[in-house]
């Protein structure tokens, strides 16, 4: 039997970076990303956020590619938070995304890192976060990346 360990790290936002996902319901969008990410044979590890950006980390089945996962995580959730009445203001995800493979050795502080996102949040701009996670990728930064 195959064993494959492909964790990744990934980060979408919201359109234009508006906070439209209230804290109160963050829970129940978590919950159906992990449906997606379920159905997807791929193993969530840990989920969070504040209401404009997802902090996803998990486990990559080697039968799908990462980018039809992100793909079908986005489109099914968009489509879920338009026509739910809590999330009045969503009108989507941005285009674009971030992801980066994690080590094993790396997934606790990856993990801790998405647990604190609230705390994180309150002390650093979402732009800086950005800005860090685009260097710690080794690729230029964009103030309009994931707009």
């Amino acid at each position: 039997m195959s064993k494959v360990c492909a964790l990744y790290h990934i980060v979408f936002c919201t359109k234009q970076r508006e906070m439209t996902l209230p804290e109160e319901y963050l829970p129940d969008v978590y919950r159906f990303i992990w449906s997606v990410i379920d159905n997807n044979k791929c193993r969530l590890l840990r989920i969070g956020g504040i209401g404009n950006h997802v902090h996803i980390l998990l486990d990559l089945t080697p039968a799908r590619t990462l980018s039809d996962v992100v793909r079908e995580i986005k489109s099914l959730s968009s489509g879920w938070l338009k026509k739910d009445p809590r999330f009045p203001m969503f009108r989507g995800w941005a285009a674009e995304y971030y992801a980066k493979s994690v080590s094993p050795e790396g997934r606790t502080s990856v993990t801790n890192y998405i647990k604190t996102q609230k705390e994180h949040h309150s002390i650093t701009e979402v732009d800086s976060e950005f800005r860090r996670i685009a260097s710690d990728m080794g690729v230029a930064y964009d103030s309009g990346d994931l707009m």
